[in-house]
């Protein structure tokens, strides 16, 4: 029972640490490809509640191969042309709610 106890308490640090790890990428590739500081920490927020682990990490991945765009809404545009519907729309969601302030 015990050891039952610590292996599910390494997988949950395991998964909170991934988790990080996703977050502080995709803030650093936001702001990479133009998103502005305050900006891209609060679509990150905002896709971390939208979206799944497995999603989040396809975006991070995705974001690799993005250039700096000329703009915040031309930067937001390029990520939402990920091949994931999910993302897609987690990402026009958070990035109209992080500019605007309108949550949808």
């Amino acid at each position: 029972m015990v050891q039952q106890l610590i292996w599910a308490g390494l997988a949950a640090m395991t998964m909170a640490a991934c988790a990080t790890a996703v977050r502080y990428t995709l803030q650093d590739r936001f702001r990479a490809i133009g998103i502005p500081g305050e900006t891209a920490d609060c679509m990150v927020g905002e896709l971390e509640d939208r979206l799944s682990g497995d999603d989040l990490q396809d975006l991070a991945r995705y974001t690799l191969n993005l250039t700096r765009a000329d703009s915040t809404f031309a930067a937001i545009r390029s990520l939402m042309r990920i091949d994931n519907p999910r993302a897609v729309k987690a990402v026009g969601a958070s990035g109209l709610t992080c500019v605007t302030g309108f949550r949808l």
